[in-house]
């Protein structure tokens, strides 16, 4: 099954909560966390908040991200249902935390 793998910027929404689950490969590290993003439709702004999971070695690599920050994410969507509910999670395969450049300006 192919899966859409997507890029995506936006801000972190919280902290990011990290645990560790057993797997058949033994212990993964797992960091989950919320980003939102701004998305312009007919001249309103919506925001789409979108809740990650990372897993292995890279979660551990986001610890010391903080709230408001803007990051980048590449991944998929992954649907899960339980009973009559849908629930819809980005699988993160790739983070790194965007900068913004600060212009200073000459007098």
């Amino acid at each position: 099954m192919e899966r859409e793998m997507l890029n995506i910027n936006g801000n972190l929404v919280g902290e990011i909560k990290t645990t560790a689950i057993d797997t058949k490969e033994g212990e993964k590290e797992v960091a989950n966390f919320t980003i939102v993003r701004k998305n312009k439709e007919e001249e309103k702004v919506k925001k789409e908040y979108i809740y990650c999971n990372l897993y292995g070695e890279k979660a551990k690599s986001v610890k010391e991200f903080k709230s408001g920050e803007y990051i980048h994410i590449f991944g998929y969507f992954k649907e899960t249902k339980k009973e009559d509910k849908t629930f819809k999670n980005f699988i993160v395969k790739h983070i790194n935390k965007i900068k913004k450049e600060e212009k200073e300006e000459e007098i």
